[in-house]
């Protein structure tokens, strides 16, 4: 047919178009190994980033808290302060059991993740406060020396831009508060460092008392910033501060469980121990709400548990004095 005869013209070698062998097409990978050399660098740098900061970091930046967490048979010895244990045994969870990352270095895999590291900092910063009141009330040798190795700042890297150039890490000076805690119960465990004036028998112990008005006050700060997040009268990222609050309920949580188990014949006596189980249930549910994005209705909910868990304890609070 005449329409058909521009495929029918000749090439230059004598063959028709139509019967010339058509190129095979060359694989992904069989470009990839003629690619330019430079090429070839950009691509496995991308995919390197890609697996170092997406895949082994996002494998470090877990915050799901462990509320089974209890202390160890070292850390709670017959007769110590279960407070005392818990305050260690959240330490050791969070810098020796997980990977501690608020102080990691941009090179690090979690070095560009921001709710791991605020979630981990308020776990410390809660324990230092509870460490803190109770070293106040009574300032024993293992309370003293752990209160100041818990003031490091959480970001505090072995390497400074300032001087000097090298000093202890937050993760080592926390080991020391850890260890600190340790003698402090073999201490109470060998009779020494407890109180002898005489405590009344529905009341919490002054120092009890006080390291109970740290939680307060803790968890009624996370309240606030969440809430000043809602109505857009603060600035901040929701998943970070959600993941703050979550630190800060988790710590809350385990510490008044101490607080609870070393009062507990005051508890009975006072007749509150309702209140007690109301402010953990709701630092409980505060710590575990963990979404994938992070919406305004979860900083709502984390914000109202931690209301009622404020009321509890200030409730707690009101009758140990």
């Amino acid at each position: 047919m005449a329409g058909d005869a521009w495929w029918k013209r000749k090439s230059g070698d004598g063959l028709a178009i139509a019967d010339a062998p058509a190129p095979s097409p060359r694989s992904f990978w069989q470009r990839l190994v003629q690619a330019p050399l430079w090429l070839k660098i950009v691509l496995g740098a991308a995919l390197f980033l890609a697996f170092w900061y997406g895949v082994v970091g996002t494998l470090q930046a877990s915050i799901r808290p462990d509320l089974t967490l209890r202390p160890t048979i070292q850390q709670l010895p017959a007769g110590g302060s279960v407070t005392v244990a818990m305050a260690a045994r959240l330490v050791q969870h969070e810098v020796d059991e997980r990977s501690f990352t608020p102080n990691d270095p941009f090179f690090f895999p979690t070095g560009f993740t921001r709710r791991t590291p605020a979630y981990q900092a308020e776990v410390i910063e809660t324990g230092r406060d509870v460490i803190s009141a109770l070293a106040e009330q009574a300032p024993t040798p293992g309370l003293v020396a752990a209160a100041e190795a818990l003031a490091t700042p959480p970001e505090q890297w072995w390497l400074q831009l300032g001087w000097p150039l090298v000093q202890p890490s937050a993760e080592r000076q926390y080991r020391r508060s850890m260890v600190a805690l340790v003698e402090h119960n073999r201490a109470m465990a060998a009779g020494q460092g407890r109180a002898t004036a005489p405590v009344a028998a529905k009341r919490l112990d002054p120092a009890s008392a006080a390291a109970l008005a740290t939680l307060v006050a803790a968890v009624d700060a996370q309240a606030e910033a969440g809430d000043r997040l809602i109505r857009g009268a603060g600035a901040g990222n929701p998943s970070v501060q959600l993941a703050a609050a979550r630190g800060t309920a988790f710590a809350a949580a385990m510490l008044m469980r101490g607080l609870r188990d070393d009062n507990a014949a005051s508890i009975r006596l006072s007749g509150r121990a309702a209140r007690w189980g109301e402010a953990l249930d709701a630092l409980d549910a505060a710590a575990a709400v963990n979404p994938i994005v992070t919406r305004q209705t979860d900083l709502v909910t984390v914000g109202y548990s931690l209301l009622i868990a404020g009321n509890a304890m200030r409730d707690i609070l009101q009758g140990a004095n």
